[in-house]
Parts: structure tokens; C-alpha cells; sequence
């Protein structure tokens, strides 16, 4: 079983390699942060550097995309779109993100047009492949009901089933099967903000604090992706034999590829938006505002 820390090794999988010819070398390298990418509603999440591998994305960057069908015409734009910046790690880490519909799974190209402060609009294309189905329950579908720790199971001491340094204690009354069976909208957050890949596991549950007070009606589930155990006082992930931590039974009822990983339920269990990585409080916002929509 492939597991998720060896998945993402680093938080941006770089598609494009300098080439040989310094004068052929582009300006810009966009980064595919996105690991599932599939025909139908994408969060197509990405970011920029530069030959030296220092990264360009930032709010006053603004970056355009095209997108080819290489299997129908490789030169001929399909659709476009603008992309919205957001922080991964507050004035850190930038990322970009687009809604992207992709019609079918494939070859598919992009073409980025980054335009700077300064004027100039520099621009490179990548090609990558769109998948049929995606590893995690896709949007529309129902989400798998499992039970997961919660206060309760451990006498209130949080400190044995979250990394997090200030959990929200709201977070842990409910387990995935709790917020289901509730019958009310619902936020579930695979993080684990003490050993995240990426550094983003602590800033995404923090934002989800925030959007929290302000959603009393909305069930929040905090739940660590690996299997955790306490050793010299401290929760740790527990390793396998051969030294790796394992995956949650949860994590591989998910499918996740990557962590953080957050999904937005709606009141019948239906997912109804999920972000891979970084998220913002708009986007989460927003998927909360969907999921009071019925379908």
C-alpha cells in the first residue's frame, strides 16, 4: 500500500524541467499542487517559480490559464480562466486556484500567463493527464460513514487523538459517523498539524476555527490521518516496521492522496465540495453556502 507521506513527498509536484539550452529556459515553472485531477468539477490548485526554483506567486501576480484537449486538438484553446491567489502559509507560501470542469479524462494541456507588477506577462504551457475517477468519494457522491475518535473515547483529554497545539474542543465531539447521522451540514478536516508534509495542516484547521464561530449549525470533525499513539508523553504517528506511519482506517475509507484533505457535507451526507491542501475562509464559506442549497 502506497502511503500518503511517500505520496507527497513535498508539498508541489513540479511537471516542467529546465531545458538543456539556457536561452530555451522559460521565465516562469508552474508547480501542479493538485494530485487528482479527473474528468468533471476540479479545484485546479498550482503555483509559480522561477528557473531557480524561488517562488513567483504572490498577491499582485495575477496569472491567466488556457486549457488544450490534446487528444481532440493540442493547439486549439478548449476553455479559459482567470485564477484567484490565495495563502497557503499566511505571507509564506502562495498558491493559485481555479474551478476547472474538465469533460473528459485525457491529455490535457494548460497555458499560464503570468502577468507582474511591473508590466510584463510571461507564459509556458505544461501537459499532464486528467484521470477517469478520483481516489477520494467525488462531489455529488455520498461520503463513506466510519466512526472515528472522539472526546469521549478518550475522557476528554484531547492531547490523545490531535497534534493540534490549541484544538477546538467542538471538533472532537462528533465522529464522522456523528456528523452523518446528524442530519445537519458538516465540515470534515483530515489534518495532522505536528507532522504535516506539507506545513499547511495547522493554518487550514485554523481557518476552519474561524469560519466555525460563526456556523453553530455546522458539525466540524477533526480527525488525525495516521494512526497516533502517546510515546515519552507526546501523541506520534505509529510506525510500521519498517518505520513509516500507517494510514487511519478513516484515511483509506477516503482515499486521501494527500493531507490536509477537507470535505463539505451537506444535511443527506452528500459531498458537496472537498480541498486538497491549502484552503481559504472564502472557499469554505462558499461550499458552506452551496451545501444549503438542495440538489
Amino acid at each position: 500500500m502506497k502511503r500518503l507521506a511517500t505520496a507527497l513527498a513535498a508539498l508541489l509536484l513540479t511537471l516542467v524541467a529546465p531545458p538543456a539550452a539556457a536561452q530555451d529556459v522559460p521565465a516562469i515553472f508552474p508547480e501542479l499542487v493538485s494530485r487528482e485531477l479527473a474528468q468533471g468539477p476540479n479545484r485546479f490548485l498550482f503555483s509559480l517559480s522561477d528557473a531557480q526554483r524561488a517562488p513567483l506567486a504572490a498577491p499582485d501576480v495575477g496569472v491567466r490559464l488556457e486549457f488544450f484537449d490534446d487528444g481532440t486538438d493540442p493547439k486549439a484553446v478548449a476553455f479559459e480562466s482567470d485564477s484567484r491567489f490565495l495563502w497557503a502559509v499566511e505571507d509564506v507560501l502562495g498558491l493559485y486556484a481555479a474551478d476547472i470542469e474538465f469533460p473528459h479524462a485525457g491529455r490535457w494541456g494548460t497555458r499560464f500567463y503570468a502577468d507582474f507588477p511591473d508590466g510584463t506577462t510571461e507564459t509556458v504551457r505544461i501537459d499532464y493527464d486528467i484521470l477517469e475517477t478520483t481516489s477520494t468519494p467525488a462531489i455529488g457522491a455520498p461520503a463513506p460513514i466510519i466512526d472515528t475518535p472522539t472526546a469521549d473515547d478518550v475522557g476528554g483529554d484531547l492531547s490523545l487523538i490531535s497534534s493540534d497545539s490549541d484544538p477546538a474542543d467542538r471538533f472532537y465531539e462528533s465522529s464522522i459517523l456523528d456528523a452523518i447521522e446528524a442530519g445537519q451540514r458538516a465540515v470534515i478536516a483530515f489534518a495532522t498539524p505536528a507532522f504535516c508534509q506539507t506545513a499547511t495542516c495547522g493554518p487550514t484547521l485554523e481557518k476552519l476555527k474561524e469560519v466555525a464561530a460563526d456556523h453553530a449549525d455546522v458539525t466540524f470533525v477533526h480527525v488525525e490521518p495516521y494512526l497516533m499513539h502517546v510515546q515519552d508523553g507526546y501523541l506520534q504517528p505509529l510506525l510500521s516496521a519498517e518505520g513509516w506511519p500507517q494510514l487511519a482506517p478513516w484515511t483509506e475509507r477516503y482515499g486521501l492522496p494527500v493531507e490536509p484533505y477537507v470535505f463539505v457535507l451537506d444535511s443527506e451526507g452528500i459531498v458537496r465540495a472537498k480541498f486538497e491542501g491549502a484552503i481559504t475562509v472564502d472557499e469554505l464559506e462558499a461550499a458552506l453556502s452551496d451545501a444549503l442549497t438542495p440538489r
